[in-house]
């Protein structure tokens, strides 16, 4: 029996069933926990929209129209299809997404802890599958459809669809709670059970994957800040052109930041190999960039000028297989050091195979369609920057296993 299961085995056996001594929580605190993660990122859109309505004079606009606006953004962000008009809108500010994410994953963690504590040994393990984790998730569909109805008094509407769509994220924030608890040794109920059943290389290799991610969207990133340094007069310059005015300018750059992890994206999709594009029709890749007319938008003025680049740039290609060694360095600390080269080869590859679906996932939603015409296909292919990803982290992942692995016969005792 490894250290893992006899804690959980100790946990479950807890004979203080009861909970006399610790007062349970209401069956409410789940849902209610759920239902303030949904507002809480909701609020970050919903309020710069209601102060931008208050202080912007004789304005034609009603303040359910900013609400229904700031709730389809929100539904945007969460994955779902929105319509404007005639128009759908695809490709969601990923920004929104991952604050909510981050938000629910805080709500998750501080609920499950709390139950924990008001329950117990195995009054604890009925309550995560039949109360906390459904409730959690209801809470979080109330809020949703709150959101909704909130969009019935704007122009943009997702659907009643984008509040199933949503719950995506309640559900893989409780997932990811649970999964941390099980690695910490602590009682993740049924979910635990399931693991329990699982090679422990495959568990273990979930956590630093995606930690991995967002080591790999910090590496994407890079090459844009470095065009906004090299081409801030352009970017400045296009800012001044569109004359929003003061609150129209602060709300432009609250925009875009909500974006900044789509161009974080794409620029890991430029150092993959295969690209993005701005418009139907442009290519930015590692040979050259072709933007074409691009968007009267401020940070798209950092993208490189129409030209072909040397052939030397597809040795950046070498800049994801350096990140993978690393998530597979990461991954083989939760390894213990004598453990054989295929556990630790398992590890890391399946660490890197989680960093590399991560990512797949966050092209797919940040990239599609922004508008109609040239701007209805945006961003990068999600299937082959997917495929080109998954094969240099695992390149990288192996190549960190062999160096540990030689490291350790030729200094055997340290």
């Amino acid at each position: 029996m490894t250290l893992l299961e006899s804690r959980r085995t100790r946990a479950r056996a807890d004979p203080h069933e009861s909970l006399s001594d610790v007062p349970a929580l209401g069956w409410w605190h789940a849902p209610t926990a759920g239902a303030l993660a949904a507002t809480g990122s909701w609020l970050v859109l919903a309020l710069p929209a209601l102060v931008g309505w208050v202080v912007t004079a004789q304005t034609t606009v009603g303040w359910g129209d900013a609400l229904g606006i700031a709730s389809a953004g929100w539904f945007l962000g969460h994955g779902a299809v929105v319509r404007v008009a005639d128009v759908s809108l695809t490709l969601a500010p990923l920004g929104v997404g991952l604050l909510a994410l981050r938000v629910t994953v805080r709500s998750a963690r501080r609920v499950l802890d709390r139950t924990e504590r008001a329950a117990p040994g195995t009054t604890w393990r009925r309550r995560l599958v039949r109360h906390v984790a459904p409730g959690f998730v209801l809470g979080y569909a109330a809020a949703g459809l709150v959101a909704w109805s909130l969009t019935l008094a704007g122009p943009a509407r997702p659907g009643l669809r984008g509040v199933v769509v949503a719950l995506v994220v309640p559900v893989l924030a409780v997932a990811w709670v649970v999964l941390r608890r099980y690695l910490a040794g602590k009682e993740a109920g049924i979910v635990g059970d399931w693991l329990d059943r699982l090679p422990r290389w495959l568990a273990r290799g979930i956590r630093p994957g995606v930690y991995g991610a967002g080591l790999l969207l910090v590496v994407g990133a890079v090459p844009l800040a470095v065009m906004l340094v090299a081409r801030w007069s352009t970017v400045s310059g296009l800012h001044a052109a569109v004359d929003a005015g003061l609150l129209g300018g602060i709300v432009l750059t609250a925009g875009q930041v909500l974006v900044l992890p789509n161009l974080a994206v794409w620029g890991l999709a430029w150092l993959a190999g295969p690209g993005f594009q701005i418009a139907d029709g442009s290519t930015i890749t590692l040979a050259g960039a072709h933007p074409g007319l691009m968007p009267m938008i401020p940070v798209l003025g950092a993208l490189p000028s129409d030209g072909t680049w040397s052939p030397r740039m597809l040795l950046l290609t070498a800049v994801p297989v350096l990140a993978g060694s690393g998530i597979g360095w990461l991954a083989c600390r939760s390894v213990a050091r004598l453990s054989s080269w295929r556990t630790k080869l398992a590890t890391a590859t399946t660490a890197a195979a989680t960093s590399a679906v991560c990512l797949t996932v966050l092209a797919a939603r940040g990239s599609g369609a922004a508008g109609v015409d040239r701007l209805s296909a945006v961003g990068t292919r999600p299937w082959t920057f997917g495929a080109l990803l998954l094969a240099e982290l695992v390149v990288g992942a192996a190549a960190s296993v062999l160096a540990r692995q030689l490291l350790l016969r030729l200094r055997p005792h340290r």
